[in-house]
C-alpha cells in the first residue's frame, strides 16, 4: 500500500463506527453526567435517527435492489454521515459562549475535517460521489437538528477528561481497528430478503 493510500485510510478510519458509535455514546453520557438532559436525548434521537437511514438505505439496496434511479447508489455513506454528525456536533457544544469569529472558525475547521473523511471515501473506492455527498447532508443535519436544543452554557473545560479519557480507553482496548458494520449488514440483508447473496453495485467507481 503506498504512502497516500495510507494516508486516506488513516483518515477514513476517523469515520468508522469503531470510533463514531462510542463516542456518540460518550458525548451522550457527558451531556447527561452535565444534567443537559434535553441536549442528550436531542443527541441520542438525531444520531440514532441518521444512522437508522444509513442502514435503511443499505439493506434496501443490498436486499432488494432499491436504490434512486440516475443514481450510482448502494446507500449513504456511514463513515461520512456518522463523522459529520458526531464532529460538527462537538464542535458546536465546545463553542457554545465563543465569540461568533472563533465559532465560525472552529466550525469551517470541523467541515473540512469531515469532508475530508468524505473525501477519503472517494478516494479508496468504497463509495461513489452521491454517497458521499447524501452522507454529509444527513450528517450536519443531524447536527443542525441537534443544535436546535443547545440554549445553556457549555460546561466548564476540566469537565472534559472524563470524556477524553474513556475516547482513550477505548482506542487502548482494541477500537482502534475497522468495526465489521458491512459483513454484517450483508448477512442482515439476505436473512430478511432471502436471498443467497446481496445485490452489489452496478456502475463501477
Amino acid at each position: 500500500m503506498s504512502s497516500m493510500n495510507l494516508s486516506w485510510h488513516t483518515i477514513t478510519f476517523f469515520g468508522d463506527s469503531a470510533i463514531t458509535i462510542p463516542a456518540a455514546c460518550i458525548l451522550a453520557l457527558w451531556l447527561g453526567l452535565n444534567r443537559l438532559w434535553r441536549p442528550m436525548l436531542a443527541w441520542l434521537v438525531c444520531f440514532g435517527t441518521a444512522m437508522f437511514i444509513v442502514v435503511v438505505s443499505k439493506l434496501l439496496f443490498m436486499g432488494w435492489d432499491i436504490a434512486p434511479p440516475m443514481l450510482n447508489f448502494t446507500g449513504f455513506s456511514g463513515h461520512t454521515a456518522s463523522s459529520s454528525a458526531l464532529y460538527l456536533s462537538i464542535a458546536l457544544v465546545l463553542t457554545q459562549g465563543c465569540s461568533r469569529p472563533r465559532r465560525s472558525l472552529v466550525l469551517a475547521l470541523t467541515a473540512l475535517a469531515v469532508t475530508a473523511i468524505g473525501v477519503s471515501r472517494l478516494m479508496i473506492k468504497v463509495h461513489s460521489e452521491s454517497e458521499v455527498l447524501l452522507g454529509l447532508l444527513l450528517g450536519a443535519g443531524a447536527a443542525w437538528a441537534f443544535s436546535l436544543s443547545l440554549h445553556r452554557a457549555p460546561p466548564p473545560w476540566r469537565h472534559l477528561l472524563l470524556p477524553l479519557g474513556l475516547a482513550a480507553a477505548l482506542l487502548m482496548t482494541g477500537f482502534d481497528k475497522p468495526a465489521p458494520t458491512q459483513s454484517f449488514l450483508q448477512e442482515l440483508a439476505k436473512n430478511l430478503s432471502g436471498r443467497p447473496e446481496v445485490y452489489f453495485r452496478h456502475e463501477p467507481l
